[in-house]
Order: C-alpha cells, then structure tokens, then sequence
C-alpha cells in the first residue's frame, strides 16, 4: 500500500462567486468550498477505490465567464459536461476549460494503481480564465 497523495482543492471562483462542492470516497465526506478558499484531502490509489468528485454547486444564473479546472497530468479523471469543454494538456498540467453556462460540469478524479507519483502534494485549481473564451495560452 502507499503513501496518500494530498490533494489541495482551490476554489478561485472569485467574480463567479460559486462555492465548489468536493465529495472524498474513502472517508465518505462531502465538503463545500467557498471562494478563495481551499481543502486538503488525503488521495490514495484506485485499488483502495478512492476519488474525489468535484462540481460547482448549482444555483440560480449561469457562469458568465470562462472557467479553468486545472489538475496534475498525472491524474486519471471522467468529465462530464452538459455542452462542450476543451482539454488542453500542458507540461505537468491538465487544464479544462469550460465555457460561461450552467454549471453542469462534474469532474471525478482519481490516483492511478500503477502510479509512480514522487510528490507528496498536489493540487487542483478551479477559477475563471481571465484571458477571455478563445485566447490562446
């Protein structure tokens, strides 16, 4: 068995004002992060069938602007989106853009079996993309 990988999850949602809501399988807890706030969860592998699932909280209006889920490369991850989403690979990065709309997106992202991860942390980023829909990075 190894060793936890803690995941910070960061809710940078700030002119979006949307909480995040963060389930944790292996503890079985569920978590809402407000804006500008984060939470640290230990993430084990996919044979202790672990995961966390992660979504903006649905509430009244559409998201206006673009928004940026940006998570490890290393990550094995389902996304799903009512509408379309881009998925750019970068580096040690994984971004997903979504674009302004409802905010139906649900993200599941997992620790892979065979994993060879050295860190001991990592984390994941959900905000607006600043630089506007269609910009390139």
């Amino acid at each position: 068995m190894s060793m936890p990988v803690d995941i910070i999850v960061e809710n940078k949602l700030i002119k979006e004002k949307r909480d995040i809501h963060v389930y944790h399988q292996s503890t079985r807890s569920a978590h809402i992060i407000s804006r500008s706030s984060s939470i640290t969860l230990p993430l084990e592998t996919a044979v202790e069938e672990d995961y966390l699932y992660i979504s903006v909280v649905r509430g009244p209006g559409n998201l206006w602007k673009e928004s940026v889920i940006d998570l490890p490369s290393w990550a094995d991850f389902e996304f799903s989106l009512e509408g379309k989403a881009v998925i750019t690979h970068s580096g040690n990065r994984t971004l997903l853009k979504v674009p302004p709309g409802p905010p139906t997106w649900q993200l599941k992202m997992m620790r892979p079996n065979e994993s060879s991860i050295i860190q001991t942390s990592d984390h994941i980023i959900i905000g607006e993309n600043d630089k506007g829909p269609g910009v390139k990075e």
